[in-house]
Order: C-alpha cells, then structure tokens, then sequence
C-alpha cells in the first residue's frame, strides 16, 4: 500500500514498531475535557513523528484512531485523535467552525475555541510519550476538514508542520461572504491570511467525491451558499484552491499549499481511499 521507498526504513524498524491504542482524558486547556485517543509505535525512537487527527461529524474519534493504526505501525508515527462531544462543542458551530462563534455568532471567548485545544495537546503528548522531533502535522477527512482548513486560516501562527484537509463539503472561502462561509466578518485579516499562505496546507480531494445532494439538514438548509462554491465536493475544493491561489497574488504572498487529487473509487470514503497518502505525505514532510 505505501510506496517503495518505505522499504529500507521498514527493514530495519518493522521489528520496533507494532502499533499499541491507548485512550486517556486531557484537560489541560480552558475548555471541557477531551477525550484523546492515540495509537502508538510500540517502541518509539528518534525518527517517531506525531500527527493530530481530527474526526468527523460522527464525533468518532475512537473509529479514526483505528483508521490509522496501520499508518502508525508502517510509517513510525503516534497518532493523537481528540474527541469534540456534540454535547459540548454542538452542530458545525462547535466543531467544524472550531467553536469560533455560536450559532447567533455571537463570539466565543478565544482561550474556548475548540482550536485552542490543539497546540496544548501537542505539547502534553510531546512530553508525555518523549518524543525527540517537535515536528507534527494535523490532519482531518469530512468534517475534521472543515475543522483543519479553518484552524489554517485562524490561527496561522500555530506551529505545524503540515496541515491536510481531505474531502471537506464546502469551505471558508476567499471571497467577501459573510463568516462561515467567506472571509467578511471571520476577524481574519489580511496579514494573518499571509501568514496562513506562507504555511505548508496540503487540500486532498478524492476523485470520486461527487455526490451533488446534500448530506445533513444543514446542508440542505444552506444549500444555496454552499452549491455556489461548485457542484460537489471536488469541484468545490478545486475551486477553493483556484481561489486561494488568485487571492495569494492579490495580497502578494508566496504561496506554500498544494492540492492533490487521490485517484479513490468510493465517494467519500476516507480509511483506504485517503488515510494510506495523507500518511506517505506527512512521513516525508516531518522528518
């Protein structure tokens, strides 16, 4: 599944790293405690990367944490996946827009976002499983796309290595729309989009993600806004990155994202379809 180069660093690890699943509570941020969810390399060393994973609408943190148990046994890395409870991070609000503003929009304290939660994480399981690199990514399928492309675009000065969003349904887009779909009234301004720009941001569309009907009451409820970024899930990503590349000139930064189309067969699935590159991508962007 994972290509060939891998071999040499396998050869001489394989008998290192079974993966092991763990869960444990954090709270070591402002908000409610989370529910961490984490597979391991039995035997961590030197070359061991962390990456974040964020789940999807489900809240199914335990189910993406086993998506990813070959990746962490193949590819050497820990792989840490927060669970945001629909009980206190409700709806899109809560979670796919990053708990930023209520359903109201009204404005949620910062220090509550659930972006906020992100970078304490990293750092407690940095500490906590003695991890010798501070390079990590985040990576999120669906609605924890949604979660990462926002997290890019709020908070740029975060200290990723690599951000992939894989498969998002619509986007904060940049255009001069009304939060959360466009950049008016996000708080975003145009030197922390530089800075976002200026970040490595990698947007995973699978080829065969064209469903045209919308998927949740929400969707259906916006479907107008949402069908205007494009017809489905691939022409709206690639429009989004159309977009963002045309936006980079017109505020003059150089651009770091990328986008790469995953030849999938079907839809929207995530375990095989997207999970086995986002893992080759992030094995060689944190060494």
């Amino acid at each position: 599944m994972y290509k060939y180069y891998l071999i040499f660093f396998l050869a001489f690890t394989s008998s290192e790293i079974k993966s092991e699943s763990l869960n444990y509570e954090f709270n070591n941020w402002s908000g409610k405690p989370l529910s961490l969810y984490v597979t391991k390399p039995k035997r961590i060393n030197s070359q061991t990367r962390l990456v974040v994973v964020m789940h999807g609408r489900k809240r199914n943190a335990e189910e993406y944490r086993d998506q990813w148990i070959e990746a962490s046994n193949d590819l050497n890395l820990l792989v840490v996946v927060p669970e945001f409870s629909n009980k206190n991070f409700p709806e899109v609000w809560g979670f796919n827009y990053g708990n930023v503003k209520t359903k109201t929009l009204e404005p949620i304290q910062k220090n509550l976002h659930a972006f906020s939660a992100i970078e304490p994480i990293v750092l407690e399981a940095l500490k906590k499983f003695d991890l010798k690199s501070n390079q990590w990514g985040i990576y999120g399928h669906g609605a924890g796309a949604h979660f990462v492309h926002r997290y890019v675009l709020h908070r740029p000065d975060a200290k990723y290595t690599l951000a992939i969003a894989a498969n998002p349904g619509w986007y904060l887009s940049m255009t001069d729309q009304k939060w959360p779909f466009g950049l008016s009234e996000s708080g975003i301004t145009t030197s922390q989009l530089k800075k976002a720009m200026n970040k490595y941001f990698l947007l995973m569309l699978g080829r065969s993600d064209i469903s045209s009907k919308p998927n949740t009451a929400y969707v259906e409820k916006n479907w107008g806004v949402i069908s205007q970024q494009g017809e489905h899930r691939l022409a709206r990503g690639r429009n989004f990155f159309e977009s963002a590349i045309v936006k980079s000139k017109e505020v003059n930064q150089f651009f770091k994202w990328g986008m790469v189309e995953v030849p999938t067969k079907k839809g929207h699935g995530n375990t095989k379809q997207m999970v086995p590159y986002a893992a080759e991508m992030f094995y060689a962007r944190l060494k």
